[in-house]
């Protein structure tokens, strides 16, 4: 049997690394002629230990011939990466590694038996310019978008205006009234959207070459399903001269990052509690919020009454420019005096949670997210309603889709920016009715969400949308490669 060989190329952050791997996963058991290798590119442990643990998990725990991983040499950043903000360093680390991915895929060219062939490259949604290492090769290369459909659309929509009509994007941020976007089923306020559409030079040096690359792929993977986000995937089906676009989600993330006593720990703490009764608060591996901020948001947990788990991370520090978030060493120093004297009954503080193990937990009645998408797959998957919180990169235009789109969650805040440096607070009497609202018993989002829940399932299922959309890729993978 010919085994038919995929690189991938993961964009090297947690969220992102750990979907493809579960892509990876999911390709293989449904065809056992795929054969994969993940090329790794680790940043320096300083500033990422928690992805480098990950991939230390993976490499360690990797078992199948079917999937490897490879890690690529490491990188010595230049001086003037130190100026650069997080997603500009990692740009800059990943395209230094275009001339071992040039020496791996020829390699592998050059090594290629009877019984094997190499027949695609896969790249996450930010690597794309190593579609242009595959295209030297004469390679298909596929992208893996691990945002949702709608997100992807303006950002096509975006690219077309720019280059073919020399249309400034960044205009639309001073709107003064809500702008109709093709997969969007209302119109956008222009304070949802993202920074890295509207403003000049993050668009023009980062998102806007991303979006150039989709053009250039075979195909693009979307992590997510035809039911969901009905509205955009048809508007993406009907651009011209775009790539085949494939749904293929929900892809959950099934690697735990977190110690087997912390999430005993975590999982005995919700054994205790009774139905629905928890509210979940977590911003994601890279979200965390300033000081008066957190107080904010005790303050209305407290108010509301409601048993909570959350994540709380500290911020990096100010003067640094490639941030990444860690734990804190003592929470008394950020939270309101006595608040944790007064919660210890109903409440319980972490670093890290196993969070599909929190999900899928029945004491877990509601989710304030910051409205990744992997949360918010996560979240609908087990039926859990959020309450939209979002930070950073296109989270704001999620939590527009989500409340008035989708109609799956609360809206505790659409427009917050972790990126604004004159951000007004959260109001703890904002917080407090958001976290009233999410948990809810009978509410229309609960409703709602337990309704997608049940789509979701089966859509994954033979005969479902995402199961025959993974099924085309895998025929057009095996069949119409060079």
């Amino acid at each position: 049997m010919e085994k038919a060989e995929l690189i991938f190329i993961p964009w090297p952050l947690m969220g992102h690394l750990a979907q493809l791997v579960e892509l990876a996963k999911l390709l293989i058991s449904r065809d056992e002629r795929f054969s994969i290798t993940v090329l790794i590119s680790r940043l320096p442990d300083s500033l990422d230990p928690v992805t480098n643990k990950l991939i230390s998990s993976l490499v360690d725990s990797c078992t199948t011939e079917a999937l490897q991983f490879y890690q690529l040499p490491p990188t010595n950043p230049t001086p003037e990466w130190s100026s650069l903000t997080r997603g500009y360093f990692i740009q800059k680390q990943l395209d230094s590694q275009k001339p071992h991915v040039k020496d791996f895929i020829q390699q592998r060219k050059t090594d290629q038996s009877s019984s094997s062939r190499l027949i695609g490259v896969v790249v996450d949604m930010f690597s794309t310019s190593m579609i242009d290492v595959a295209d030297e090769f004469g390679i298909p290369s596929y992208v893996f978008f691990t945002s949702g459909a709608a997100f992807l659309r303006i950002m096509l929509h975006f690219q077309t205006l720019e280059d073919d009509y020399n249309q400034d994007v960044s205009e639309f941020s001073k709107s003064e009234t809500a702008v109709s976007f093709p997969g969007f089923a209302n119109p956008i306020p222009p304070s949802v959207l993202p920074m890295a559409l509207v403003e000049k030079q993050l668009w023009s040096r980062r998102f806007l070459p991303c979006a150039r690359g989709y053009r250039k792929a075979k195909g693009i993977l979307i992590n997510t399903f035809t039911e969901l986000e009905p509205y955009a995937l048809n508007s993406l089906n009907l651009l011209e001269s775009s790539p085949q676009i494939y749904p293929v989600g929900p892809i959950l993330n099934q690697v735990q990052y977190v110690s087997r006593d912390v999430q005993s720990g975590i999982l005995k703490w919700l054994d205790e509690q009774p139905p629905k009764s928890v509210v979940y608060i977590s911003f994601g591996s890279l979200g965390s919020l300033p000081m008066d901020q957190v107080k904010e948001l005790a303050n209305g947990l407290e108010r509301s009454g409601y048993r909570f788990l959350w994540c709380l991370r500290r911020p990096p520090p100010k003067n640094t420019i490639v941030d990444f978030p860690s734990e804190y060493g003592n929470y008394e120093d950020v939270l309101p005096e006595g608040f944790l004297d007064r919660t210890a009954n109903v409440g319980k503080i972490v670093g890290w949670v196993p969070q599909l193990a929190v999900l899928s937990h029945a004491a877990v009645g509601g989710f304030v997210t910051h409205c990744g998408w992997n949360s918010t797959l996560e979240s609908i998957w087990f039926g859990v309603p959020l309450a939209t919180w979002p930070l950073e990169g296109e989270q704001q235009l999620n939590a527009f889709q989500l409340v008035i789109d989708l109609k799956q969650s609360v809206g505790i805040t659409l427009d917050y920016s972790s990126r604004n440096q004159n951000q007004p607070l959260v109001t703890a009497e904002e917080i407090e009715r958001g976290i009233r609202k999410v948990m809810e018993s009978d509410s229309e989002v609960r409703k709602n969400v337990k309704e997608m829940s049940d789509k979701s399932r089966e859509s994954i299922k033979l005969g479902g949308s995402s199961h025959g959309s993974l099924g085309k890729l895998i025929s057009t993978m095996l069949h119409d490669s060079c």
